[in-house]
C-alpha cells in the first residue's frame, strides 16, 4: 500500500481496476488513457496523473499493460491483510455488492450481516445476525468498515454503537449526515441527491453545456 495517496485518486484507481479486469484475460492485453478515461467519465490527463502517482508509465504506441496496471492498482490501494466488513439494513443491494467483493476482491471481506426485523440466519454465507448481537459479533470477527442503511432518526445512535464496538470507518446510505470524528471516518453516500441531479440532467428541457 502508498502511503499519503489523495483520497479522489484512491476511488479513481479503484474505477480503473473495476473496467480493467474485464480485460485482463485478453492476451497482451493494453489500453490507452483516453480510453479508460471515457469508460469513467473523467479526463485522459486525469488518468495519466493517476497512474504516474502509482509508478506507472504508459508505452506511446501501445498504451497502458493491462495487468501492469492493475497489479500496481493492487499494491498501491489494497490493505497489507483482509479487512472485514459487515452490512447493516443494506437488503438486496447489500447481497450485490457482497458478491462482487467475495468474488473479486481478496482483501475485502463481507462476513457479517445484521438484520433490522430481529431475524437471524446463521447458516447463510455471511451469517445474518440481529441486531442485539452486533457489538459481540463485530468484536470477535475484529470487523473494522460497516456499510449502513437505517432509518435517519435511528443512523446516529447505531454510528456511536458501532464505534463503541470497534469500527472505524462508515460507508453511510442512510438519508442523514453523520460526522467523522478522530477515530471515526464516515463516507456520506447521498442517493437522494444523486438521483436529483439524474433527473435534472435528463429531462428534455435541461440543456447541456458543449
Amino acid at each position: 500500500m502508498i502511503q499519503g495517496l489523495p483520497s479522489l485518486t484512491v476511488e479513481r484507481l479503484s474505477n480503473y481496476r473495476r473496467v480493467l479486469n474485464s480485460y485482463q484475460y485478453l492476451d497482451e492485453a493494453y489500453i490507452f488513457s483516453h480510453h479508460l478515461a471515457r469508460h469513467v467519465k473523467i479526463k485522459a490527463a486525469t488518468v495519466r496523473r493517476d497512474l504516474m502517482l502509482i509508478d506507472i508509465t504508459g508505452d506511446q504506441h501501445r498504451g497502458y499493460k493491462v495487468s501492469e496496471v492493475l497489479n500496481k492498482i493492487a499494491e498501491a490501494i489494497d490493505p497489507d491483510d483482509v479487512t472485514n466488513i459487515c452490512f447493516v439494513g443494506m437488503g438486496h443491494l447489500g447481497s450485490t455488492i457482497m458478491e462482487y467483493l467475495n468474488s473479486y476482491h481478496s482483501r475485502l471481506k463481507v462476513i457479517a450481516r445484521f438484520s433490522l426485523d430481529e431475524t437471524a440466519d446463521y447458516s447463510a454465507e455471511p451469517p445474518s445476525y440481529s441486531l442485539t448481537e452486533i457489538q459481540q459479533v463485530i468484536r470477535s470477527k475484529n470487523i473494522k468498515i460497516c456499510a449502513l442503511a437505517v432509518a435517519p432518526d435511528f443512523a446516529r445512535e447505531l454510528t456511536t454503537i458501532l464505534m463503541t464496538a470497534g469500527i472505524t470507518g462508515i460507508l453511510n446510505f442512510s438519508p442523514v449526515q453523520l460526522q467523522s470524528s478522530k477515530t471515526l471516518n464516515i463516507e456520506n453516500f447521498d442517493i437522494v441527491s444523486k438521483l436529483e441531479r439524474m433527473a435534472y440532467e435528463t429531462n428534455p428541457n435541461h440543456k447541456k453545456e458543449d
